[in-house]
């Protein structure tokens, strides 16, 4: 669960995670496992409040598709884990 407020969180089954593999430099481990993230978050079918998602939706903000999904790509680490937190 992601705590927003004291009254606002976004349960942990509204948020998809997916590993998949990192770019860039990090020999040839990076190759063959996943340890980037994909978080994505469909606003639009969340649970906030609309007030919430009405701002959320009306942001000019690049993690945020046409479509309302928020889409953020984790892969400072080389660990799934870390990428993960």
């Amino acid at each position: 669960m992601i705590e927003i407020s004291r009254s606002v969180a976004i349960p942990d089954s509204e948020i998809e995670l997916t590993a998949i593999r990192a770019q860039g430099a990090g020999g040839q481990h990076v190759n063959k496992t996943s340890t980037a993230i994909h978080l994505r978050f469909d606003i639009k079918a969340s649970s906030l409040p609309e007030a919430y998602k009405e701002r959320l939706l009306a942001a000019s903000h690049h993690l945020i598709t046409s479509d309302g999904m928020v889409v953020i790509k984790a892969q400072e680490y080389r660990s799934q884990e870390m990428n993960r937190e």
